[in-house]
């Protein structure tokens, strides 16, 4: 179990990196909230929308 979560952590990790450059380029939220929703990152998109 342990090494899933340090998986899932790095993921997340990668996520936001890629979530505050796409802020950085004028991305809006919505749009940043939607495109995790389609790719099945919703627990990310959920703190997005925050």
């Amino acid at each position: 179990m342990g090494k899933t979560r340090v998986q899932l952590e790095l993921l997340d990790s990668e996520w936001m990196e890629l979530i505050v450059k796409a802020k950085q380029m004028g991305i809006e939220k919505e749009e940043i909230r939607e495109f995790l929703l389609k790719n099945g990152v919703k627990k990310l998109a959920w703190k997005v929308a925050e």
